[in-house]
């Protein structure tokens, strides 16, 4: 419930973050928070983690569900766009990231991908699983930034869907074209 509070009230940033506030809309006092998270940064710790294990299973169910790399990239496009950009952008400004560390919520979804690629994989070289991690990392950083900034510079008004889905498209076809390289 506190966790569920937290992210209704820190919607914009963890700046403003107060945990009276979340107190109130949890229905709890606020000695009860500190009880079970210890400070406020223990708490925007939970969230984070809590964060990264949803992104986590959301792009892992993302690569596994989807029938064509189209889906999986307009799967991953989405689960940005729900918020997951902004709270990403926030771990990583806190201090639950050590500097210079790898996040490793991405080693499942790559591990996910790479399954899915020895499964479509014909006679032939066996796909290297550092070409995939390259490939995750690009569909990360474009959605990432989608999320973030993909229509500001659009601008595409009214037509913003339909020029979202024309660079998903793009998107997929380039990496479907990378992938089948040399196939």
């Amino acid at each position: 419930m506190i966790l569920d509070a937290a992210e209704r009230t820190t919607r914009n940033g963890p700046a403003g973050m107060r945990l009276q506030d979340i107190a109130r809309e949890a229905g709890v006092s606020h000695p009860t928070i500190l009880h079970h998270f210890g400070s406020r940064e223990g708490l925007l710790q939970a969230l984070n983690a809590r964060a990264i294990r949803q992104l986590t299973r959301d792009l892992s169910g993302a690569m596994a569900s989807a029938q064509s790399g189209r889906e999986s990239v307009a799967r991953t496009f989405a689960t940005y766009r729900d918020g997951v950009a902004q709270r990403l952008i926030w771990l990583i400004q806190s201090d639950a990231l050590q500097k210079g560390r790898r996040l490793e919520m991405f080693d499942e979804v790559v591990e996910s991908l790479h399954r899915a690629r020895l499964g479509f994989a014909g006679p032939g070289p066996v796909p290297d699983i550092a070409d995939t991690r390259r490939t995750i990392h690009l569909i990360t950083v474009a959605a990432l930034g989608d999320a973030l900034l993909g229509g500001q510079l659009r601008n595409a008004g009214a037509s913003e869907a339909v020029e979202r889905d024309a660079f998903e498209q793009f998107l997929s076809e380039l990496i479907a074209c990378h992938l089948t390289q040399g196939a």
